[in-house]
Formats: structure tokens, C-alpha cells, sequence
């Protein structure tokens, strides 16, 4: 039988909230109980109900990464570089290849087909027409697209996503930063653009 979340915190000898608590990584949890809590879950095999925890906070804890093409070495490093920042944050990362496809890319802005997701980082690259206002908040990465009024992070010299993973690390923790802040809906209201300064120009993007 599946357990519930009492049967963890009979096991723990603690009350549902204090579970609820420590899953949801309240601060205000003493390290004795936290690790009785989180022994009593291993024990159990307990595992959270996901879609409820999403409909009470309104948040997924996914956000997704749109980029171009995932064979390129450039954006692999980038993905690797947004799933390590995500992760720094408890949030995972859906990514989806749009081969700098228009509608591939429209999709994306539109929600990925209303997949859960609280937000997404998309690298536009295709020449589309007007997107519709999207339901989630977007970061539009590198210089593409300069007509879509969202926010955005690029670099200084655009072909600096090849020149090393520092560069990837830097990028993606602004943009997963700045998507993040979105979604808790916390800093500034108006449009931004964040330019991470680069090194050195380095050859043309798509040559990567």
C-alpha cells in the first residue's frame, strides 16, 4: 500500500505538519527531527503527491529550457550550465530542442503546450511573427528575436557561450535567477535585460 504522509509522521513519531515541514524544507525544523522525519520517509518509500503540492503553492518547481540544438557543444554546455543552477535553487529543468524551428520556438512561448512548467528560458533564433501573450513568465536568452518584449540575458559579445564553461555558468545563473524571480513574482516590474560581460570576442555562434 502506498503511504501517506500520517503514516510518516506515526512512523517519526512527529506530527503531519512537522513532515510536511521538513518536505517542503522549512527552516524552523531541528536537525534531530529532520533526520527522523527523513529516515521514517526512506523507510516508508513515501513519496510526495507532486500535482497537490503544485495546485497549494501554485508553483511546479520546473521550469524549461527551449534552446536550438542540443548536439552543438555550446548549447549542451548551456543546458548542463542551467540544470546546475536550477538545481542550486530545488527547481528541475524540462529542455526542449527547436532546431530553430518557428513554430518549434512559438511553442515554446506559448507554454510548451501547457506542460507544467512555472517558467521558460528560451534561445530564439527562427524569424516568427508576433508571439501571443504567454500564461508563465519567459527569459529570452542571447539577442535573437530583439521584437519580443520580455526579458532577456545576453552577453556582451554573443559569441562568448563557446569560449569556455565559465562563461556558461555565469549566463545561466543570471537567467535562472531572473526567471526565478519571476515566477515568485519578487524585484522589479519593468522589462530587463542583463548583459553578462565577456572576456573577448570569440568566432561566430554558429560555427560552434
Amino acid at each position: 500500500m502506498t503511504a501517506r504522509m500520517r503514516d510518516v509522521a506515526q512512523r517519526a513519531g512527529v506530527s503531519v505538519k512537522t513532515v510536511s515541514n521538513v518536505i517542503n524544507d522549512y527552516p524552523h525544523v531541528t536537525p534531530a527531527t529532520r533526520a527522523k522525519v527523513e529516515a521514517a520517509i526512506a523507510e516508508l518509500d513515501y513519496r510526495p503527491n507532486l500535482g497537490a503540492r503544485s495546485l497549494r503553492k501554485g508553483q511546479c518547481g520546473v521550469i524549461a529550457l527551449a534552446i536550438p540544438d542540443l548536439a552543438l557543444v555550446c548549447f549542451a554546455g548551456l543546458a548542463g550550465a542551467v540544470g546546475r543552477a536550477a538545481k542550486k535553487s530545488g527547481v528541475a529543468v524540462l529542455i526542449e530542442q527547436t532546431d530553430d524551428d518557428e513554430v518549434a520556438e512559438e511553442l515554446a512561448l506559448d507554454g510548451l503546450r501547457d506542460r507544467l512548467v512555472d517558467g521558460i528560458l528560451l534561445w530564439p533564433s527562427a524569424c516568427a511573427g508576433t508571439a501571443a501573450a504567454p500564461n508563465r513568465p519567459v527569459v529570452l536568452l542571447g539577442e535573437g528575436r530583439p521584437d519580443l518584449p520580455f526579458d532577456r540575458v545576453s552577453f556582451e559579445h554573443e559569441p562568448s557561450l563557446i569560449t569556455g564553461s565559465s562563461n556558461h555558468e555565469a549566463f545561466a545563473n543570471k537567467a535562472v535567477a531572473l526567471l526565478l524571480d519571476r515566477v515568485a513574482g519578487v524585484g522589479p516590474t519593468e522589462r530587463r535585460h542583463v548583459v553578462i560581460p565577456s572576456a573577448r570576442p570569440a568566432q561566430a555562434l554558429h560555427s560552434c
